[in-house]
């Protein structure tokens, strides 16, 4: 009873750790550029709901953490709410006030600085997550390098698409449709994302390079906590003597390593919703808050009870969550810039509008675009907590 309530204590704090900590950094990415241009902030605000704890600073903005931690929010002076839609009436008696009394008055107001300003305070959010995830890959590579192993196929499995295409044992995989996947990490990389895709592979066979077509099948197969998820698959192992890489980078090597990273990240994102767009993915595994808690707890439990010394144990959990937030930093970086109202992304589409024409859309469209941009954003919910239902019960499975 005591080991299951641990447990459930390690799975959640986890989580709330690492989503509060990702808030935190992509609302202080928002709040920093804009108090850098002198914009009033009224609230920053890490989770939902009546405030458990709040403090005023000089600069007058209330910070508070609320009873809800499932996010945050950064609310400027003349802002509706946290989505930084704008309050017409209070926008307005401000701006009456300033024009009736003199002086100062509007200067400081989100809504009332230049375009490029505003779109600049709202992609600072989803820019703070990427750079935090730089960070995080670039002080994990400074401090322990990175390892590898060359493509070299040991073991090719029966009825495999490797098999099928003619890979042998002994083979090296260069390239495939011209991209370096030299090692596995990247061969798997490039394969993970093309099932049922004819592949230009170029091998390396007695010294002579052949050239073949790879075809991956898609398989369902359990990932590093347990839980089930489909992708292609080439059918290769390492030899079991297969030479290990091992690259240590200095403090400049490791910032590009860390972009690096992030960059395979995003191109990644990037080919997976393109292909749901092509009918060649079905995007189950997107997921959501659910699946983010199904990680980031059990990948923490896991740690916890692994049969080391409690240090080693300690060191296991803090790396693994932090790989976790890095990777999660990104994908909340992304899903912020969607195009849709209510997202950064849908901010920018407005300002980007309000550019070309030399005026913004008007106060009844906008409001429209957030209504419509909260119902996309809840259907969107609905389906990816239905993915994520699908894969925690694939725990049990």
């Amino acid at each position: 009873m005591l080991s299951g309530l641990i447990d459930i204590a390690i799975f959640l704090s986890s989580f709330l750790i690492v989503l509060s900590f990702l808030v935190f950094f992509h609302e202080l990415g928002h709040y920093s550029v804009g108090r850098f241009f002198g914009i009033a902030v009224d609230r920053f605000s890490i989770g939902f709901g009546k405030p458990i704890a709040r403090w005023k600073a000089k600069s007058g903005t209330e910070w508070t953490i609320a009873r809800i931690p499932l996010g945050g929010y950064v609310k400027f002076t003349g802002d509706a709410s946290g989505a930084s839609n704008p309050d017409a009436e209070a926008l307005a008696a401000i701006k009456e006030k300033a024009e009736r009394e003199g002086g100062p008055g509007v200067e400081n107001i989100f809504h009332f600085r230049p375009v490029w300003q505003r779109a600049l305070v709202v992609l600072a959010g989803p820019a703070a997550n990427f750079l935090l995830a730089i960070i995080i890959f670039a002080g994990l590579g400074f401090t322990y390098g990175s390892y590898d192993t060359a493509s070299v196929v040991g073991v090719v499995e029966a009825g495999s698409a490797a098999e099928q295409a003619g890979i042998i044992p002994g083979d090296k995989i260069l390239t495939m449709d011209a991209e370096d996947v030299s090692t596995f990490t990247s061969l798997k990389r490039y394969v993970t994302l093309r099932s049922d895709t004819d592949i230009n592979t170029v091998i390396e066979r007695d010294g002579r390079e052949i050239e073949l077509t790879v075809s991956p099948k898609r398989v369902e197969e359990r990932d590093f906590v347990g839980g089930k998820s489909s992708s292609g698959r080439l059918g290769v192992g390492p030899s079991p003597e297969g030479d290990v890489i091992h690259l240590e980078y200095g403090p400049l090597e490791s910032l590009g390593f860390g972009v690096s990273r992030v960059g395979e990240t995003l191109a990644m994102t990037g080919t997976y919703v393109g292909r749901i767009f092509q009918g060649k993915e079905n995007g189950r595994e997107l997921g959501s808050v659910v699946k983010i808690a199904a990680i980031t707890g059990k990948s923490a439990v896991d740690a916890a009870k692994a049969d080391k010394p409690f240090g080693a144990r300690m060191q296991d959990l803090f790396l693994r969550m932090i790989q976790l937030a890095a990777a999660i930093s990104i994908g909340l970086g992304v899903a912020n810039l969607m195009p849709i109202p209510v997202l950064d992304g849908g901010h920018l589409v407005y300002y980007a509008y309000e550019a070309v024409a030399g005026r913004p859309l008007s106060q009844k469209k906008q409001e429209y675009g957030f209504r419509i941009g909260f119902a996309v954003l809840l259907t969107l919910f609905v389906i990816l907590t239905i993915n994520d239902i699908g894969y925690v019960s694939s725990f049990f499975s």
